[in-house]
């Protein structure tokens, strides 16, 4: 059995399952591949892709604290960085013990492992499309105590002894591997995820929010579309809420890349994750900003070149009066070529 680390950070679900496709194509290479996963991420996301890891409940990187899922709290964020920074040398300690004998630690995109994997000897490596330190510099102007978590954080960066940058990547710097979007893959087919939903052959509409809460107060609009079958994901639990209104809890058993090859339209904050797996899918995505955070204008600009994307104000979001659009959204969208898996990229060259 060859063993490996992983350090992922909480923030949002989205590295939680970028690392999860690329386990789940070094599984395919390495059968025997048993990953020890350390993070707080629930561990049931993992196990809905993964045949075997080990999970190991570790708070391994701050990120940015959330208020809901559109908005960041950089004063919590900052609070909360003044004490896990620097890193506990005894945790430190404590965990380099604890990976003896794996054979690499793959970080995404929690710096904590790359320290680990130091003290340990074990080869580290960085999987990102952007890092802590890139992300916390936009907030310098207005937090200029910020500097030093950057400085510092950098310095954790630049010791991984292999660095892969993943599109869209935010910022310039040197990789070892640089390759396309990351995504997890569609296991069943459309039709039958259709059935399940007993959608009929209305049109889909998936709302998602990358698993971090956000309240819309335009829920009950919806049902004025009868002719539209709308999606909720990441809620508290499974129900339809009116004939053409389903909301699923996070547990609900549906496969979220799944979900997205089931949809017609695609509403989502700007997050990589979702819009990676709307480019493995083809489908069309409609984008909630987040003028705020440094990764969505990428994320935007992106999405608008591969996936004929349309932009959605959060204001106009939260309101509802994006439904007047609808079928604008559905009849301007052209569907590209699907995007290769940059998991098999980074697989193949992990695997070399």
């Amino acid at each position: 059995m060859m063993e490996i680390a992983c350090f992922i950070t909480p923030h949002g679900f989205g590295h939680a399952t970028r690392m999860t496709a690329v386990l789940e194509a070094l599984q395919k290479r390495i059968p025997d591949l048993h990953p020890h996963l350390f993070t707080t991420v629930q561990e049931s996301l993992f196990a809905e892709t993964l045949e075997h890891f080990s999970y190991h409940p570790l708070s391994c990187d701050i990120g940015l604290v959330q208020k809901d899922g559109l908005h960041a709290d950089i004063p919590a964020t900052i609070k909360q960085l003044q004490t896990f920074l620097p890193f506990d040398t005894s945790l430190i300690d404590e965990l380099a013990e604890k990976i003896e004998g794996c054979r690499l630690v793959l970080c995404d995109i929690a710096p904590l492992g790359i320290a680990v994997a130091t003290k340990a000897g074990i080869k580290s490596v960085l999987i990102e499309n952007f890092t802590w330190s890139w992300i916390y510099k936009a907030y310098l102007p207005e937090y200029p105590e910020l500097q030093e978590a950057i400085s510092y954080l950098a310095a954790q960066y630049k010791q991984a002894n292999i660095h892969i940058r993943c599109e869209p990547v935010c910022g310039s710097s040197q990789a070892d591997l640089k390759c396309g979007p990351i995504f997890r893959r569609i296991r069943t087919d459309r039709e039958k995820i259709r059935t399940k939903l007993q959608c009929g052959n209305k049109k889909i509409v998936l709302i998602t929010m990358g698993g971090v809460d956000l309240e819309l107060p335009f829920i009950h609009q919806l049902s004025s579309r009868s002719e539209t079958f709308f999606i909720l994901t990441g809620q508290k639990e499974t129900r339809y809420l009116e004939e053409n209104i389903l909301l699923l809890a996070r547990d609900s058993g549906f496969y979220h890349p799944d979900l997205i090859n089931s949809a017609d339209l695609v509403i989502c904050k700007s997050g990589y994750s979702t819009i990676a797996e709307c480019a493995q899918a083809g489908v069309p995505v409609v984008i909630i900003g987040r003028a705020r955070f440094p990764e969505s204008a990428v994320l935007e600009k992106f999405s608008i070149s591969k996936l004929n994307t349309h932009l959605l104000r959060q204001q106009d979001f939260l309101s509802g009066n994006w439904l007047g659009n609808l079928d604008q959204f559905f009849s301007t969208y052209q569907k590209p070529a699907p995007a290769d898996n940059g998991a098999d990229a980074v697989a193949k060259f992990l695997n070399q």
